[in-house]
């Protein structure tokens, strides 16, 4: 059996969400007794983020490598970061790494060409969203990225943070954005919303928008998944 190595943190809530996800997704395949090895790092979410505000991506960046090099040291075969946001800096930490890294956002786009979307809006928090990680992504595979406008970006970031982030669901921030998604989805006629922030999908589940949600977080343990499986 193959070990999974996950940079977790990012924040602790979405991490329980992959590990749980993980382990119910592998024993439904393999039998009831039977659960995949996985090893978790957990970073300093405050500290990295911090670094990237200031555009230190030297040093945050260095924060995820040393974690895959911890992964690596625990024996794990290959890692996930479980969160969208650092793979902003998947130049510095995805391409030359000690053990392969499964990177959320091409593992996004392969699913999102699977499904043939042609127009996605595209939440995350206020960070992610400003600075395009999604946007560049979709347009280079040619499809049309629909990205909230500044107020409605602040707006969606203060609701994952602080409690989103912390897995608190509050069901007056999930109308809100609900409300927000509609207003985009209907104005730019979308096939779909792509929820870019691995713990928007403890708020906004299928079914609660008018077009399919793609769920990043969900998404990306399907990938850890298919290389658990296929070398187990």
């Amino acid at each position: 059996m193959k070990k999974a190595g996950i940079v977790g943190g990012l924040g602790p809530a979405s991490t329980v969400d992959y590990y749980m996800g993980i382990i119910s997704r592998y024993s439904a395949k393999s039998g009831s007794d039977v659960y995949p090895e996985i090893v978790i790092d957990s970073v300093n979410m405050g500290k990295l983020l911090g670094l990237m505000a200031e555009g230190d991506f030297k040093k945050a960046s260095e924060i995820i490598r040393l974690s895959v090099l911890n992964l690596k040291n625990a024996g794990a075969d290959f890692a996930a970061v479980a969160s969208n946001t650092p793979h902003l800096m998947w130049d510095r930490f995805g391409i030359d790494s000690p053990i392969p890294v499964i990177s959320i956002v091409k593992a996004t786009c392969d699913y999102i060409l699977s499904k043939r979307y042609n127009k996605v809006v595209v939440f995350a928090t206020e960070y992610t969203m400003k600075s395009g990680l999604y946007s560049d992504a979709l347009s280079k595979i040619g499809v049309t990225p629909i990205t909230p406008d500044k107020t409605d970006m602040k707006e969606i970031g203060d609701i994952i943070y602080p409690n989103l982030e912390n897995g608190i669901v509050i069901e007056k921030d999930k109308k809100r954005m609900v409300e927000i998604a509609e207003r985009y989805i209907g104005n730019h006629t979308a096939d779909a919303l792509l929820l870019g922030c691995t713990e928007i999908p403890l708020m906004i589940k299928e079914g609660d928008v008018s077009v399919p949600t793609i769920n990043t977080t969900q998404i990306h343990i399907d990938a850890i998944m298919k290389l658990l499986l296929e070398q187990a």
